[in-house]
């Protein structure tokens, strides 16, 4: 290719940039109510599709405030949390938890954090699952073998008894009272 002085002086101008869409009004409204009612803007953006700068920005500009909402205390679970109903359910005794159910609690809240996208979340809940079952498990063999034991227990107990059946019939005998044959 020969050398063009004018095409050195001259580069190709910059090509703007494409802007990217925004979501409808519609979308950005249910986002809006979304994240005022409590949901985190991570959970937000990714349930209605925006960018999450993009969710905090405009929540700013707008004035998106959760202080003006009613206070909701930490660590309040979901209204479908299978956990609110167990923990219901047992009113505080805990006595009263089978570890099966903490173990489909477990697995409930792994599937659910699988599908709002949040990869970390599901595997927490995942180890606690494999967590749970394993101590099923462990606490099953316990109570085979604590079974067996108190089952070898009673039966040494019944051989070391003395047979006093046979003892019987002797003195019914040495009375002068025979059983009829």
């Amino acid at each position: 290719m020969p050398y063009d002085p004018f095409f050195d002086q001259h580069p190709d101008p910059p090509v703007p940039a494409a802007q990217p869409k925004s979501a409808p009004d519609a979308v950005w409204e249910a986002v809006r109510q979304d994240y005022i009612a409590g949901m985190s803007a991570p959970e937000a953006s990714h349930r209605h599709g925006v960018g999450l700068s993009t969710l905090r920005a405009r929540a700013a500009r707008e004035g998106w405030r959760r202080a003006d909402q009613p206070w909701t205390p930490p660590g309040q679970r979901d209204p479908w949390d299978e956990g609110a109903e167990l923990e219901e359910r047992i009113g505080g005794d805990l006595d009263r938890v089978e570890l099966r159910e903490l173990t489909y609690i477990a697995s409930r809240r792994m599937m659910r954090a699988v599908m709002r996208g949040h990869a970390a979340e599901a595997l927490r809940w995942r180890r606690v699952r494999i967590a749970m079952e394993a101590e099923e498990a462990e606490l099953a063999q316990w109570t085979e073998a604590d079974e067996a034991r108190s089952w070898n227990l009673q039966n040494e107990a019944a051989s070391d008894r003395p047979d006093h059946s046979g003892d019987r019939d002797d003195q019914d005998d040495q009375d002068g009272i025979s059983e009829p044959d």
